[in-house]
C-alpha cells in the first residue's frame, strides 16, 4: 500500500495548513486533497511538485523512497533552513526551480555523509 497519503497529510500538517488551505494555494478543490490524503487518487506529476514545493519536502520523501534514515541524514526542516539561507546570502530564489532544490538536497546529504564518515575515522 502507498503511504504517499499520509506523507502528504503529515507533511500538510507538519506546515499547519489545513486541506482548505492547500486546496486555495494550489487552485484544486478540498474534496480532491482529502482524496489524495486518504490514498483514493493520486496527484498528477505537476501537483505533485507543487505539494512537495509548498510543504518543503522532497518527491523522493513523498514517494517514501528514502525511508531508510542512516546516522548522516539530516532532517528535512534543517536542509530547508539551509537553503533559505543560502537564498538570503545570495539574494536568489530556489523554491521557483525543484531541479536546484533536489541538488543541493543531494550535496547537503553528501556532505553530511562524508562528515560522519570523518569522525569515525
Amino acid at each position: 500500500m502507498s503511504n504517499l497519503g499520509l506523507r502528504l497529510k503529515k507533511a500538510r500538517e507538519n506546515k499547519r495548513l489545513t486541506q482548505q488551505q492547500v486546496a486555495e494555494i494550489l487552485g484544486i478543490s478540498n474534496g480532491t486533497i482529502s482524496g489524495y490524503e486518504r490514498n483514493y487518487r493520486d496527484p498528477d506529476t505537476e501537483i505533485l511538485k507543487k505539494m512537495a514545493n509548498l510543504y518543503e519536502v522532497s518527491l523522493d520523501w513523498l514517494h517514501d523512497r528514502n525511508e531508510k534514515e542512516s546516522e548522516y541524514s539530516l532532517p528535512e526542516n534543517k536542509i530547508n533552513h539551509i537553503i533559505r539561507e543560502v537564498e538570503e546570502e545570495y539574494k536568489v530564489n530556489l523554491s521557483d526551480d525543484p531541479v536546484v532544490q533536489e541538488t543541493i538536497r543531494t550535496i547537503i546529504e553528501s556532505l553530511a555523509k562524508k562528515m560522519s564518515q570523518d569522525k569515525k575515522n
